[in-house]
């Protein structure tokens, strides 16, 4: 199994090799305690890019960082509490499910991750079908396999519709995707998704 400590490992070894040295000669040229290189080579320590980078150095080899790449980001889990009860009914935070959407938008790669996880239980049934909703639309989009979570999350008991005049209405039920409308949301696409050079804004 590859661990974190492996690519330094193989890095330093094969340059060592390719460069004819021995662990006590590789020491010796970089100036390091034998056992340090040792301890590299094995896997027992992970060395800073400095260490690493000096050692390659002595083996003739300059070590080469060409990029760095998002390896985390927001979780659809932390929209849980994205709403809040009033007399109306449950007024939404759409404002942040909205970010979370731009950032697939913009990181395809982690939708994945980010949709991974299940919210828990928010006390908002509409919410609740907001989120599985959105999971599964990002995942189809992406041609994913959709969480399994989201088929835990029961539909609403009760259809609800966007609020608005009967035009925008219309609008909304002409144009919900259709992971939301399977859970008895009715709402306009561009309520949430924004067109992607918007969304990358």
């Amino acid at each position: 199994m590859l661990t974190s400590m492996t690519l330094p490992a193989m890095l330093l070894s094969e340059a060592r090799a390719n460069a004819g040295l021995s662990m006590r000669a590789l020491a010796a040229r970089a100036d390091v305690a034998y056992s340090t290189v040792a301890r590299i080579e094995s896997g027992q320590v992970d060395p800073t890019v400095g260490m690493l980078s000096k050692l390659m150095d002595a083996s003739g080899f300059q070590l080469q960082i060409s990029s760095a790449q998002r390896t985390t980001g927001p979780e659809l889990a932390a929209l849980a509490d994205a709403w809040r009860p009033t007399p109306r009914g449950d007024k939404i935070d759409w404002t942040r499910l909205r970010a979370f959407l731009d950032f697939i938008v913009r990181h395809p790669d982690l939708t994945a991750a980010a949709t991974k996880h299940q919210p828990r239980p928010s006390g908002s049934p509409l919410l609740d079908n907001l989120l599985a909703g959105m999971a599964e639309k990002a995942c189809d989009d992406a041609d994913l396999r959709r969480p399994p979570w989201t088929a835990r999350v029961p539909a609403l008991g009760e259809p609800w519709i966007t609020p608005g005049t009967p035009r925008t209405q219309e609008i909304a039920q002409a144009t919900t995707p259709r992971q939301l409308a399977m859970r008895g949301v009715t709402l306009a696409a561009t309520s949430l998704w924004r067109e992607p050079a918007s969304a990358r804004l």
